[in-house]
């Protein structure tokens, strides 16, 4: 009773819905009759599906429609409104049929048209169906289990034998509908043949269930039952009953005569040959939901009946027609960007997809990014320009509906609750994707230092460069400082000019660091106990002459030309030296009376006599007297003056000495001497955030030199610095200094570049260095001399 009127109810709420027909519905025209006959639930983690098998049959002539040309089906979940389409098949599943045969008294008559007719149906049956055959009178006898073997089903008709009891008729397909249970999955049909009712031989109730359990059992386990009555006399059958007990479970109901056994047979088979199958996801509550199915044939016959479906699961509804996964992030240190890797079923409803970064310390948007022209598979760039190395980060991804403007429900959570934003977090750290640099080996070469080396990441090097540090000394070799461009390959090597650099003999270690293209140092290396012999002064020339032998040739010229002039400068001289008289300079000018003509000197400090002049003395320079002229005795050579040195020029007054001795210098003079040349570091304060700090550049001393909120020798009293925030400090043998995070907080960078807490990194002039998110100092190099 409880059942009926649930069922007039479910058919007034699918009228006001809109769908005609009610409980078992009918077409506009009141001809064709949809009835589910059973269907199955599959509950997934995201969907139910539903697989419902129906027929539709002639609802005057009560013949199934064989075949369905069905323009849409859909089904409806009343509780939410929520419509499914599906689609129309042919049953996956095999059916098990069983013959439920009276072998009551009264069919003695009948039993050879029964097994007849019955066996007859055979040869028409549903593809993939298996056979039970049971008969029935006060008790109930199972003759042939299920088997699709149709011989053994006929077989077993021929051993149908009716009786001379009564017809417990409730309790014979009471037992067939329970023994479906334990059949494997598949549809269920039983087919009744009983020419009575259910009475013993003394006319009483014959059964132990009623009409209404057989019913109740028959619905809830999904069983169809079809009847056929086989009529003698009128009011011998319950034809009322049997034809509502087909209507009330899905199945046809038949009244005939003996002569139309065939037929009626014929009828149930084809009846469950015309089955079909409907198939949807859909998403029911929890707990029982009314559904409507609703057939539209092409010829614009809509068809609908309404059934209850029990989910143990509580579905939010259905997916959003688009959803993004996120299939990759990849660091792109070249690029300086993330390639974002997404991928998007039905790109083409989606207008663009947006991406923002947001800082998860601070709880802020950082950046945002969108990008159209979506496609199945998609590679998004994000630059990193923006973000601080080892801060965590979200990526927070949607996409747009081309239609309302409107975010999608792009995923669900881990408890099915949807969501419009895919967010991924990250830790911005690039440090794993910077080149590096090991040393293999280090030979010597013509007087060069070769090393062999090994790097990751090429394509980010835009060269090296680096020094040698003396073991002995633990100081930088002087002049030792090379540059070599970048390699294209993860191997390759480096030449230092230790040659050409004039690098003496000694045990040195190799420092090697690897450039970006803006000079930056992604990382160094370092290479130990490297002995280095320097060439001789032969070795070097004779590599210069084998390296360029034109400079041999051009050599041995210059040789051929100063032998050539100092052969000639030797025979010019041997010319004129040697005798006076042999060489004709004596006695040559006589005069023509046989005197003698002037004198002509020996040596060149030899005086030389006037033509008409005695002769004078010379204190210092013997004299050779005349023959007319008398013997005097040498007169005592006087002592020479001595001669006074000159005077050394003075400089004028304000003269400026560059180097030498001040001696004699005029009162006023300046002397400049040489003097070494140092390197002089400050600090900047570019920006203090408000927090009162020195202006102007500020000196590094001492060192170490610590910058903090409270302690150092730069205090910033700004909260988002740390107590002792950085240190820098200064190599001697490398002539360089460095800077380190000293665990701060908020952290460290170096022109934007986040520092590693506890690691050295070298400063150069002019970097800007961060403290916190908003302390910006400069960091200058000058060189003065001492």
């Amino acid at each position: 009773m409880i059942r009926a009127i649930k069922n007039v109810l479910l058919a007034l709420l699918v009228i006001s819905l809109g769908f005609p027909g009610g409980n078992l519905a009918k077409a506009q025209d009141e001809s064709w009759e949809l009835r589910i006959n059973q269907f199955s639930t599959l509950e997934g983690p995201d969907a139910m599906t539903l697989k419902a098998y129906f027929s539709i049959y002639d609802d005057r002539t009560g013949t199934p429609m064989l075949s369905v040309d069905a323009e849409s089906a859909q089904i409806t979940l009343l509780n939410t409104s929520y419509t499914s389409s599906g689609e129309l098949k042919k049953p996956d599943v095999p059916i098990y049929i069983t013959l439920v045969m009276d072998a009551s008294g009264s069919m003695g008559g009948a039993a050879a048209s029964l097994r007849e007719a019955a066996k007859q149906s055979l040869n028409n049956s549903p593809d993939n169906s298996l056979f039970s055959v049971v008969q029935f009178d006060e008790s109930i006898k199972l003759i042939q289990d299920f088997t699709e073997n149709i011989p053994a089903v006929s077989y077993a008709i021929d051993r149908y034998t009716p009786s001379q009891n009564g017809t417990c008729l409730y309790d014979a397909t009471y037992s067939a509908v329970e023994s479906m249970a334990k059949a494997p999955v598949g549809r269920r049909a039983v087919i009744l043949f009983t020419d009575g009712k259910d009475e013993n031989k003394e006319g009483k109730v014959c059964s132990k269930h009623t009409y209404q359990e057989l019913i109740d059992l028959a619905m809830n386990s999904q069983v169809p039952i079809s009847t056929i009555g086989l009529s003698y006399k009128a009011g011998a059958i319950n034809d009322l009953e049997l034809r509502s007990m087909a209507a009330s479970t899905g199945g046809v109901a038949a009244i005939s005569s003996q002569d139309d056994l065939g037929t009626a047979f014929e009828n149930m088979m084809q009846a469950l040959k015309a089955q079909w199958m409907f198939e949807a996801r859909i998403y029911p509550r929890r707990g029982n939901n009314d559904a409507v199915l609703n057939i539209t044939l092409k010829d614009g016959t809509s068809l609908s009946q309404a059934f209850t479906i029990n989910s143990n699961t509580d579905y939010p509804g259905p997916p959003s027609p688009v959803s993004v996964n996120l299939a990759g992030l990849l660091l792109i240190a070249a690029q300086q960007s993330y390639e974002v890797q997404l991928n998007i079923t039905s790109p083409e409803l989606a207008g663009y997809v947006k991406i923002e970064i947001w800082d998860q310390n601070a709880g802020s948007k950082v950046d945002e990014y969108v990008f159209e022209e979506l496609a199945a598979t998609n590679r998004f760039f994000i630059p990193t320009k923006s973000l601080i190395i080892g801060r965590d980060y979200e990526m927070r991804i949607t996409a747009v509906n081309k239609q309302d403007n409107m975010p999608f429900e792009i995923i669900r959570d881990d408890d099915g609750k949807p969501s419009t934003q895919l967010i991924h977090e990250f830790l911005f750290d690039p440090s794993s994707a910077y080149p590096n640099l090991q040393v293999q080996s280090v030979v010597e070469k013509s007087g060069d230092l070769i090393l062999t080396v090994d790097v990751t990441n090429p394509d980010l090097i835009g060269g090296f460069d680096g020094w040698l540090v003396d073991e002995n000394t633990n100081t930088q070799v002087l002049n030792s400082n090379f540059t070599a461009p970048a390699i294209s390959t993860t191997n390759g090597t480096i030449t230092i000019p230790a040659k050409s650099s004039r690098i003496p003999n000694g045990q040195y270690t190799v420092i090697v660091r690897v450039l970006a293209t803006n000079n930056n140092v992604y990382s160094t290396a370092t290479y130990e106990g490297v002995s280095y012999k320097a060439p001789s002064l032969f070795e070097r020339l004779g590599v210069a002459l084998i390296a360029g032998p034109i400079f041999l040739v051009i050599i041995i010229g210059i040789i051929l030309l100063v032998v050539g002039f100092l052969m000639f400068n030797a025979s010019r001289q041997k010319s004129l030296s040697g005798m006076p008289v042999l060489q004709g300079r004596l006695g040559n000018k006589l005069d023509s009376g046989g005197r003698a003509g002037p004198s002509i000197p020996v040596a060149d400090n030899e005086p030389i006599p006037s033509r008409n002049k005695p002769i004078s003395s010379h204190p210092s320079t013997p004299m050779v007297a005349s023959p007319q002229q008398a013997y005097s005795p040498p007169q005592p050579i006087p002592a020479p003056t001595p001669q006074q040195p000159a005077p050394l020029a003075q400089p004028p007054v304000d003269a400026t000495i560059l180097a030498g001795n001040s001696k004699g210098m005029e009162e006023g003079a300046t002397m400049i001497a040489s003097s070494p040349v140092v390197l002089r570091a400050t600090i900047t304060v570019l920006n203090a955030a408000g927090s009162a700090a020195p202006s102007g550049p500020i000196p590094l001393s001492p060192l170490p030199f610590v910058i903090g909120r409270t302690e150092g020798a730069l205090i910033i009293p700004n909260p988002n610095i740390s107590r002792k925030h950085v240190q820098i400090t200064f190599n001697a043998a490398q002539q360089t200094y460095f800077i380190k995070d000293l665990n701060s907080s908020n952290g460290t960078t170096v022109n934007t570049q986040r520092l590693v807490p506890g690691q050295d990194t070298q400063l150069s002039n002019g970097v800007v260095i961060g403290l916190g998110p908003n302390i910006t100092l400069r960091f200058d190099l000058s060189s003065v001399r001492t």
